[in-house]
């Protein structure tokens, strides 16, 4: 496998360094950890329908309910919103399970306080056809590009192991997903593993050169979890913030379940897509703010894939107890018990 820029290793330095340059110092206590009154915050927030649930509760304003005044950044991948919190440039961040894997295998300080959406779907392969590719099979000694380190990154290895393939059989190509998408419509590359609304605009822009390529049995092997994260400092030091917002979430959650069309409008506007791609992507996603064993077991494949992948070195811990303190589960037992079923 070769990789452009494409670490082998990543520290937790690393994880700090792609948006800010910096890590927080242990030793300096956050700004926000002494601000009074209204709860002034940042959270980093990813692209794509996926991220339903928190962009309601932006749209919505779900935040001011919990006495919480908030603004968002936004990043074209999980990856870069979660590096924006470990660098101290947010409070909160939207990303994956595979992110938060790859960065507690490599000591990164940082939790999931809530699950908020999964799926199997939302995610795909797109190839271009004159390049001989038509299904998963035909992907080996072919230049795929995804983002390093990211659940695109994750998801291309279980799809290629659904067709006796490994990452070390094609050559990684290192873009983020609005980069591949052009690169793959030029004919730059010859597929990318990314969210399903960039397949669709890959197919779409490319005149017909490029195919989603079919994901049959996926399900058995990948699920990606879209989760709220923190660092291990403010739940410690605020966990009363946190707490509320786990609660914007599931006021989020409940405006979506009941006012489904006024919800994905919202969320088109936010994407930038129209509300007929937002509600077919969104048909493919389960929603749900939740804690629950299925999001653990995953965490866990997902560490050992970054270790077979180069991406981290194995623990010392056991992997299962490693990531259970990794899922903070107090701010959504005090807001819904109900939602919390880890053993």
């Amino acid at each position: 496998m070769t990789t452009s820029q494409f670490p082998r290793h990543l520290d937790r330095r690393q994880f700090g360094l792609g948006l800010a340059g910096l890590a927080l110092s242990a030793s300096a206590a956050p700004s926000w950890a002494q601000q009074p009154g209204v709860e002034k915050i940042v959270v980093a927030e990813s692209q794509g329908f996926s991220w339903a649930i928190p962009y309601l509760v932006t749209g919505k304003n779900y935040w001011k309910n919990h006495g919480i005044e908030a603004t968002t950044l936004q990043f074209t991948s999980g990856r870069l919103a979660f590096d924006a919190a470990v660098a101290g440039k947010a409070q909160f961040a939207t990303s994956t399970d595979s992110v938060v894997g790859l960065a507690g295998a490599n000591g990164v300080p940082a939790v999931i306080v809530a699950e908020f959406s999964r799926l199997s779907s939302g995610m795909v392969v797109a190839a271009r056809t004159d390049r001989g590719i038509r299904s998963g099979a035909q992907l080996k000694g072919k230049r795929v590009a995804t983002t390093i380190g990211t659940s695109g990154h994750y998801f291309l290895s279980r799809f290629l192991s659904l067709h006796g393939l490994a990452l070390k059989d094609v050559t990684l190509v290192n873009l983020r997903g609005p980069d591949a998408v052009t690169a793959a419509v030029k004919g730059d590359i010859d597929a990318f593993a990314w969210g399903w609304d960039a397949g669709q605009k890959a197919v779409a822009d490319s005149g017909g050169k490029v195919q989603v390529l079919d994901d049959t049995g996926l399900e058995k092997v990948f699920l990606s979890h879209y989760v709220l994260t923190a660092s291990e400092s403010l739940v410690q030091g605020k966990p009363r913030l946190v707490e509320a917002a786990v609660r914007s979430l599931l006021d989020a959650e409940k405006f979506y379940r009941a006012q489904a069309a006024d919800a994905v409008a919202l969320v088109a506007e936010r994407t930038k897509a129209t509300v007929e791609t937002t509600k077919a992507g969104l048909d493919t996603v389960s929603i749900g703010v939740r804690l629950d064993n299925r999001l653990l077991d995953d965490l866990v494949l997902n560490a050992q894939w970054a270790v077979e992948a180069g991406l981290a070195t194995p623990p010392k811990e056991d992997l299962r107890a490693l990531y259970r303190k990794l899922i903070y589960a107090d701010a959504l037992k005090a807001a819904a018990p109900d939602r919390v079923t880890l053993a």
